[in-house]
């Protein structure tokens, strides 16, 4: 698995305010699984049209893990905006992650 959100959704790219997002998984296991749902509704409601989630799964890709210095999935590297951040786990805790993506709790 090694794809990104619809077209429509990477047509901001490059435009000022646009999270570039990159999620490295295992398979379909349940951590990865919960990792995905729960960044696509945090991309939902925080970031509407203004984010590019590329998924690389790493059973498949693991060459790409190494590449971006990844050995624990589920692994979130917001590539940009700069400065780079990587968070661990299944991304449930809520608050962390927005800290850790620079979003405000009440961000659109």
């Amino acid at each position: 698995m090694n794809h990104s959100l619809p077209a429509k959704v990477r047509r901001g790219k490059g435009n000022r305010g646009h999270y570039q997002l990159r999620l490295f998984m295992a398979g379909d296991g349940p951590n990865s699984r919960q990792a995905l749902v729960n960044l696509r509704q945090l991309c939902q409601e925080h970031l509407k049209g203004r984010c590019t989630i590329e998924i690389i799964d790493v059973v498949k890709n693991f060459r790409a893990a190494l590449k971006d210095n990844i050995l624990i999935t589920p692994a979130l590297i917001l590539v940009a905006p700069l400065p780079k951040v990587v968070v661990l786990g299944n991304l449930s805790d809520r608050q962390k992650l927005l800290l850790a993506l620079r979003l405000p709790e009440g961000y659109p």
